[in-house]
């Protein structure tokens, strides 16, 4: 066929403009994930928005996005966005390169699919997920700069493995999350991430310190001990968190109600439990300190819910039994405790022996993003001790990091994160001049 000359009439070329209707609705899904790729606003945010488009135009009932994290003993992908788990996953739920089917894509840096999961080898159970509900996976490693730099995985409830045409989707897909790792990091590089958060004002007052985020017993992942017996390590950790403890019970003793002093030392009566003691040594021996401890608090959970009339006061006791068993963990494991001017940044709830500790280790506020009762144990220590608290501080995960600065004025009921130096600067004259004067 001869090109047409001068003056010829324009062949009739048909050509098809997708539009907003069935399934170009994908193409419009892929259009705004593209352009969310690249929106300001703190990562996970960005990512969890992400995700919400992914899960449309992949047909993918669970969508979980991987970070990858830096830690003194490695490297390690951290659940920082997800569509179909419990909101309470995200950033607890953490895994090695290499483990399970997940770490294994971000270690080959190869997609991996598998049509019933839960029967792979490599596979790692996360408890409390429900993941046994969507046995179809699929994981693709985020490259950015030669470098896995996290996974994007798709779930789905029926047990078909996902195509070479889905995962060559997946695939496609996933670039758009390496973007915005790219322009997370390039934002991070240029300007701080900084944030003004509405909370519900627990207990008054004011204070400056740096964020400390305690984690779950799930999440805990103990590196190097400097001694080889975990038993020992826990025996020591239940030395230690008991002084911490009672320290601080001396120090709020008298500012407390007859009841509230009834409810710490019932509570107190953990310490002292050596049959408590002898399991914990024993499970960490067995199975390490975090998991050892897990196994503790889980026995007491079950103990709890064994008959079928639920008592509040023994299922109270059970969530501090696990949060004991998060404290003799972090210590024996030579981790961190909420220290002298920090700010310890909770998920769901304020026990008491997480208050205590605070108020033990002088720290200066907690801040909560799960709203909190004005008359929950925890909450009456940490009054007790003039410790500021906020609650309901919606967005407080997807803003703060550890050793952010975080500025808590719970008269007004506000968090500051990463405040400017002009409002701390007016934050600390404010202090100053109210402390009274040296005679």
């Amino acid at each position: 066929m001869s090109d047409p000359k001068p003056g010829d009439s324009a062949p009739n070329i048909r050509m098809h403009v997708h539009g907003p209707e069935g399934d170009d609705l994908r193409i419009d899904g892929i259009l705004r994930l593209i352009e969310a790729a690249s929106e300001e606003g703190p990562l996970p945010r960005v990512l969890s928005g992400m995700c919400q488009q992914v899960a449309q135009i992949a047909h993918a009932n669970v969508v979980s996005v991987y970070v990858r994290e830096e830690r003194d003993d490695g490297a390690e992908l951290v659940l920082r966005a997800n569509v179909g788990f419990p909101d309470s996953a995200i950033g607890n739920v953490r895994l090695a390169l290499g483990e399970g089917i997940t770490g294994t894509a971000a270690e080959v840096m190869r997609p991996i699919s598998a049509s019933s999961a839960q029967e792979d080898a490599h596979y790692k159970h996360v408890p409390e997920l429900g993941e046994e509900r969507f046995p179809s996976l699929l994981a693709i490693p985020l490259i950015v700069l030669g470098q896995v730099a996290g996974v994007l995985v798709l779930q789905r409830d029926e047990q078909n493995a996902f195509t070479d045409a889905e995962v060559a989707l997946g695939t496609a897909l996933a670039t758009t999350f390496t973007h915005a790792l790219e322009h997370q990091g390039d934002a991070g590089r240029s300007q701080a991430r900084s944030a003004r958060l509405n909370g519900a004002v627990i207990v008054p007052g004011t204070a400056l310190g740096r964020a400390f985020m305690l984690g779950t017993l799930e999440a805990l992942r103990p590196g190097r001990l400097r001694n080889a017996d975990p038993g020992a390590r826990v025996e020591e950790a239940f030395q230690d968190i008991s002084m911490v403890l009672k320290k601080a019970y001396k120090r709020v003793e008298d500012n407390l109600t007859p009841q509230v002093r009834g409810a710490l030392t019932s509570l107190f009566f953990m310490l002292e439990d050596q049959r408590l003691r002898d399991i914990a040594l024993e499970r960490a021996r067995e199975h390490g300190i975090a998991k050892g401890l897990r196994q503790v608090a889980r026995e007491y959970a079950v103990a709890t819910y064994s008959t079928r009339e639920t008592d509040p006061l023994l299922e109270q006791r059970a969530i501090e039994a696990e949060n004991l068993c998060l404290l003799l963990a972090t210590s024996a494991a030579d981790l961190p405790l909420p220290n002298q001017g920090e700010v310890l940044v909770v998920s769901e709830r304020l026990t008491a022996f997480t208050a205590l500790t605070v108020v033990g280790m002088r720290g200066a506020a907690v801040a909560c993003a799960a709203p909190l009762r004005a008359d929950a144990l925890g909450v009456e220590v940490a009054r007790a001790a003039d410790t500021p608290v906020l609650g309901d501080l919606a967005g407080l995960f997807a803003w703060v990091r550890p050793d952010d600065t975080l500025l808590v004025d719970a008269d007004a009921g506000l968090l500051r994160v990463n405040p400017p130096a002009t409002t701390i600067a007016r934050y600390r004259h404010l202090r100053e001049s109210q402390r009274p004067e040296s005679s």
